[in-house]
């Protein structure tokens, strides 16, 4: 692939931070020149094969050791023979170009490795082959026959290397592995598509058992969309457990028929939920569409629209959506009851037509920020920036600020810490990084995610310019969310003056167990951050100041919404305008009281 040759100022830069006496500096100079197609940091790179982060060794110098082509892949295939840390990370530097030879014995010799976190990585490189790989596929049986430690990757990749060789094994995991191995056997199912079709029926009865967790039979549901004998045969048995379901459950089975619904767009699907591999695995099989019970679905799916609960009305809202001009036929019917013409307005019209003001009397409870919410974008999809009066409480930020020495705050003002962060930023030009982890001395680089990517997925320190955004951060617990989705944009006020926008959301699934937790603010200096997809500095940061912070100095804590960024994700463009942020769909808001 070609790449940008980088400035002179921007080579003369990394190539110093080469000589800088931290060993991640150094990486982090030697990844950005491959980008830049300059081989200065080679033998850094090769080191970085060895790095103890995972996803810095399998993901962004695998791919820098690609970019600088024969310079670089003359080492993996040299380390790709050698037993070591480093001979997965150089086979996965392989795959990058396409080549094999020595890739699947790296990976046989990797999962007989006694470190199970190896085991896990050379499982998973497998399934990111597929059938490429299948001569693995008679060594990690026996592993996932056994009930070795790594099912949870195991068992998609079994599926996406051996097909319907695998099916006995993933419903030997849902009979009698625990809960997390039971979800990911049924992802592998659903990557099968009809293929699995054979075992709909236990698939079903995992929907059914009132005794499994929500991820469990969320998952069920969306395998059978893919397994199923037809969307038809699917949509009868979702309406059939509705009446069964909690309010969670319901939204995530209501979402899961607007998938099967025949108005719902066909177009590859991605996830933040799994590696990217496996997101392409498990939703490669489409869905299945309901076709000749179109009537009756609507008919249930009506009859939500006049549920007490809010949220459930929004997400039948969203199934009935993809009818086209049926649903629109239902909901144009129903709009006649008095008390479902508000909620209806305020919940689809608007998205289905031209926008429309709230109307008064609403039945909707008002929320604190809601005077500077009125429809530029998705119906409590977003909250806006609450209004600070910064002179109001300058004399006091000011003087809280003066005992800053690095070290944590010892809060003393009646201004909320919201507020004083905010005023931070905003007088005082600092960023914010918000963790759960305190006392930290001097913030080190450290890998994002598993994403890659030549600017944001490269090892680094990531801040943002704005006390919410920075709190939001810090207060989610990682551990009970398999992910977040957010952002920050500047909007409009109905007078037209410029505001903050946020959109905060995390996995709703995982948002069941109110994820929320003390954390720390980090105030941070600018001067070593730039925008690298986001805000970034390549070189450790000592803070400023650390700030502790609760839940319960979060004043959008209600407003964050549960979201299921897998299967309706990236899917809607200009067809579906209305329905662009999708992605995000907000399922149902934290507290479960919102919307009673």
């Amino acid at each position: 692939m070609s790449v940008r040759r980088g400035t002179e100022r921007e080579l003369a830069k990394f190539r110093d931070w080469l000589n800088d006496p931290d060993a991640q500096v150094r990486l982090n100079a030697a990844v950005r020149l491959a980008y830049l197609d300059c081989a200065d940091g080679l033998a850094e790179l090769v080191a970085g094969l060895a790095h103890s982060e995972g996803a810095i060794r399998l993901v962004q110098v695998p791919e820098a050791l690609a970019l600088l082509g024969d310079r670089g892949l003359v080492h993996a295939r040299e380390l790709v023979r050698r037993p070591g840390v480093a001979r997965l990370p150089a086979a996965r530097t392989l795959t990058h170009v396409g080549e094999v030879d020595g890739v699947v014995e790296a990976i046989v010799a990797t999962l007989g490795d006694p470190n199970e976190t190896s085991r896990r990585e050379a499982a998973s490189l497998a399934g990111e082959l597929g059938p490429a790989a299948a001569g693995v596929f008679d060594v990690l049986a026996p592993i996932v026959s056994s009930g070795g430690d790594q099912l949870d990757t195991a068992l998609p990749a079994l599926a996406s290397i051996g097909g319907k060789r695998a099916i006995p094994l993933l419903l030997q995991a849902i009979e009698n592995g625990p809960a997390g191995v039971r979800v990911a056997a049924l992802h592998g199912l659903a990557g099968l598509g009809l293929g699995a079709a054979e075992v709909y029926g236990q698939v079903a009865a995992v929907l059914d058992d009132a005794s499994l967790s929500l991820r469990e039979r969320l998952a069920a549901a969306q395998a059978l969309t893919r397994i199923g004998p037809s969307g038809d045969a699917v949509a009868a048995r979702i309406i059939t457990a509705l009446p069964r379901s909690d309010r969670w459950l319901r939204i995530g089975l209501l979402r899961t028929l607007a998938q099967i619904a025949p108005g719902y767009p066909r177009r590859p699907e991605v996830s933040q939920v799994w590696p990217l591999w496996e997101s392409k695995f498990v939703h490669s099989a489409p869905p299945q569409l309901i076709s000749r019970s179109r009537d009756g679905v609507l008919s249930a799916l009506v009859e939500h629209l006049d549920h007490d609960d809010h949220d459930v009305r929004r997400n039948a809202a969203l199934a009935v959506a993809f009818f086209g001009r049926a649903g629109r036929a239902a909901i144009d019917q129903v709009t006649k009851a008095p008390r479902l013409s508000e909620p209806l307005r305020h919940d689809v019209l608007r998205r289905l037509g031209p926008r429309t003001s709230t109307v008064a009397g609403s039945e909707r409870r008002p929320g604190p920020f809601d005077h500077l919410d009125q429809g530029a974008w998705p119906w409590d999809l977003h909250v806006t920036q609450p209004t600070v009066d910064l002179d109001r409480i300058s004399a006091d930020c000011e003087r809280q600020w003066a005992q800053a020495s690095g070290g944590d705050l010892n809060y003393r003002i009646d201004v909320p810490k919201w507020e004083f962060l905010h005023y931070l930023v905003e007088r005082h030009g600092v960023l914010l990084h918000g963790s759960p982890t305190p006392g930290v001395g001097i913030l080190t680089p450290r890998s994002r995610s598993w994403g890659g990517g030549r600017t944001s997925g490269q090892p680094g320190i990531f801040a943002v310019d704005h006390a919410l955004m920075a709190m939001y951060f810090g207060i989610m617990e990682r551990d009970k969310v398999s992910y977040l989705s957010n952002g920050i944009w500047t909007g409009s006020r109905p007078d037209g003056a410029a505001v903050r926008c946020f959109r905060l959301a995390a996995e709703f699934a995982g948002l069941a167990s109110r994820p929320f937790a003390n954390a720390t603010i980090y105030i941070l200096p600018a001067k070593t951050f730039t925008m690298m997809g986001e805000l970034t500095s390549l070189v450790p940061v000592q803070p400023l100041a650390r700030l502790t912070i609760s839940p319960s100095d979060y004043p959008l804590l209600e407003y964050v919404w549960g979201s299921d960024v897998g299967p309706l994700s990236t899917q809607f463009g200009e067809r579906f305008a209305f329905l662009q942020d999708v992605g995000i769909w907000p399922a149902k808001r934290s507290a479960q009281s919102a919307h009673k």
